[in-house]
């Protein structure tokens, strides 16, 4: 008989070792086959036909356990290259993710389901570590400018009662009335400007256009208040224009000796310039003995009315009363940094000085640029383009809880209520929350009236800012007959009979021309209406 551990043992030899094993099963089988009776012959010759099968498939299982052998080995190095490549991405998320997130103050971006638990709690500490560091900057900020008052009254000598100088309501009595106390503070900070200038504040054209340059002791930011070369080049060039007689246009046409608040080269003014030939003017502060004192005690009762915007939340104002709130405290808050820092002499001082000065209001610290950017949404001013790209590299650091202080919408007036103490700015007037709307209109109302005005060649001259501002809302085709809305009618009928000489003239294409923005300092502050 085959001995059967012999064909098992076979199976786990090499090709050549099976082969000679199963050989010897198939002599041995043979030889047994010969000896024994028929019968045991025949188990035998099967067995042996078995050996031999097992034999072939002994072979095959070793050829194919090769084979699948080296396909499970390559099953498992494609799984582990796609687990490290899924690794790999994986981090590279988590690391876009925490980048982004420390840009913007470790605000997880929306979209993002889930984070290792090391990574939120590397957010969470970077996160509670820009909110106190915010903090400890306005709060340095905000008690370095308000210092700054307390030093400038030590400055002073006598002080004046406050009781002379207030109203019917005390300064303490307003933090409940966010509104009234944004007003008092602009009717103050008014008061003040006026009394540090001389005492013919109001000046006429005849003198201011030396007084401006000379008398400033505060300085300016630029000369640009004339014409600029390509500018007076282009007015120049039609000489065909027929030349205006102010004599014949007397209704129309301002005199000599008429106010005029925006007066450039080459520019005749009208007659009528609305509430602004009322408009009280500042470009230079004098430091006389009377006028110190009334500033230390006005400057006593600012400090008061400044102190209790810590208690006003302007969280539960109305639209009409965020918008009157925010205008009024802008104005007042530019006028009290250049009392406290002086007038800057360029256009990245003033963006740094928008920055530094900050009021503290319902506990948080806002700067004006803030104010003006973010709480009242106003667009980066594209007649002003170096304050523009200041704008575009300086990212403002405005908290959370501070954008609810922020109106609602974005109103496009507001360009004719904010003033930067600028000549070419518009005046100041104080804005009131239930008329606040209607204040708006009249303010881009008198602005144009005051501001715009023709050429002695019958050309309509229009201010940079107000340009930019109507081309949100017409062509610069349509310019002349978009402001002609805001005139008195004689000065609109005027417009047109310009605008139609200078057609038969072959002109036409050059019937407006921009008047650069003039970034000299200067206030002008209208009356209040009764």
């Amino acid at each position: 008989m085959c001995d059967s551990t012999l064909v098992c043992s076979s199976l786990s030899l090499g090709d050549s070792t099976t082969k000679r094993a199963a050989s010897s099963i198939a002599g041995s089988c043979n030889s047994e086959t010969k000896s024994n009776n028929p019968d045991e012959s025949r188990n035998d010759h099967s067995f042996c036909f078995q050996a031999k099968d097992f034999r072939v498939d002994a072979i095959t299982l070793k050829l194919s356990s090769k084979t699948s052998g080296g396909y499970i080995y390559r099953l498992q190095l494609e799984k582990d290259v796609q687990r490290l490549q899924q690794q790999l991405q994986e981090e590279m998320e988590l690391h876009a993710i925490l980048e982004n997130a420390i840009e913007n103050n470790a605000v997880i971006p929306p979209g993002v389901s889930h984070l290792p638990a090391h990574a939120l709690e590397l957010l969470s500490s970077i996160s509670i570590l820009e909110s106190a560091i915010l903090k400890l900057e306005e709060e340095f900020i905000s008690l370095h400018f308000q210092q700054t008052v307390v030093e400038m009254d030590t400055k002073f000598c006598q002080p004046l009662d406050v009781d002379e100088l207030s109203t019917d309501v005390r300064p303490k009595d307003l933090w409940d009335n966010p509104n009234r106390l944004s007003e008092e503070m602009v009717r103050c900070m008014k008061n003040i400007f006026i009394s540090l200038a001389d005492s013919t504040a109001r000046l006429k054209s005849s003198a201011s256009e030396s007084q401006y340059s000379s008398l400033s002791p505060c300085g300016h930011l630029s000369n640009s208040s004339m014409l600029s070369l390509s500018e007076r080049s282009r007015m120049s060039s039609g000489v065909q224009s027929p030349q205006l007689n102010k004599q014949c246009n007397p209704e129309v046409l301002a005199t000599e000796n008429t106010f005029d608040p925006y007066r450039v080269g080459c520019k005749l003014s009208w007659g009528d310039i609305g509430s602004y030939r009322l408009a009280t003017e500042v470009s230079w502060m004098s430091v006389g003995r009377k006028q110190l004192e009334y500033a230390a005690g006005a400057l006593r009762r600012f400090r008061t009315l400044v102190e209790q915007l810590a208690r006003v939340n302007p969280i539960y104002l109305s639209g009409n009363e965020k918008l009157a709130f925010w205008i009024n405290l802008y104005n007042a808050l530019i006028m009290h940094a250049y009392l406290a820092y002086g007038v800057p002499r360029s256009e990245l001082k003033l963006f740094s000085l928008m920055q530094k000065a900050a009021y503290t209001i319902g506990g948080h610290s806002l700067s004006a640029a803030a104010i003006e950017y973010v709480i009242l949404k106003m667009k980066p001013p594209a007649h002003r383009p170096q304050i523009a790209l200041l704008l575009a590299l300086h990212k403002l650091k405005v908290l959370e809880e501070q954008r609810k202080y922020a109106i609602d919408s974005s109103e496009p007036l507001v360009a004719f209520a904010l003033s930067c103490g600028l000549y070419s700015s518009p005046a100041i007037r104080i804005y009131t929350a239930s008329n606040v709307r209607e204040e708006l209109h009249e303010a881009q109302r008198d602005f144009i009236r005051a501001s715009v005005g023709v050429s002695s060649k019958g050309r309509l001259l229009v201010p940079k800012m107000l340009h930019c501002f109507s081309k949100s809302f017409v062509d610069d085709a349509d310019l002349a007959v978009w402001i002609s809305h805001y005139l008195p009618p004689h000065q609109a009928a005027f417009v047109e009979q310009c605008i139609s000489k200078r057609r038969q003239s072959l002109l036409s294409s050059r019937n407006c021309g921009i008047l650069p923005f003039d970034s000299r300092f200067r206030y002008l502050f209208l009356p209040e209406q009764m």
